[in-house]
């Protein structure tokens, strides 16, 4: 996955807090591995940003209740 992939992959997630700390998860993950992972921790890699697109922001927690 390129670098440009994954920041368009990132801006799609909706809870930007979370994809800012995804982002510098990744970002040491891939320094460790000299900017390629392995293919199965790229395939995980994929499979987590995938989740978290999906992922509907989450509501207030005051909103349920009134």
């Amino acid at each position: 996955m390129s670098s440009d992939e994954l920041e368009s992959r990132l801006s799609k997630i909706k809870d930007k807090k979370l994809a800012t700390e995804v982002r510098r998860f990744l970002l040491n993950l891939f320094l460790l591995f000299d900017d390629q992972p392995p293919p199965h921790i790229q395939q995980y890699i994929d499979e987590i940003i995938f989740h978290l697109e999906h992922k509907k922001a989450p509501a207030r927690l005051f909103a349920s209740i009134t």
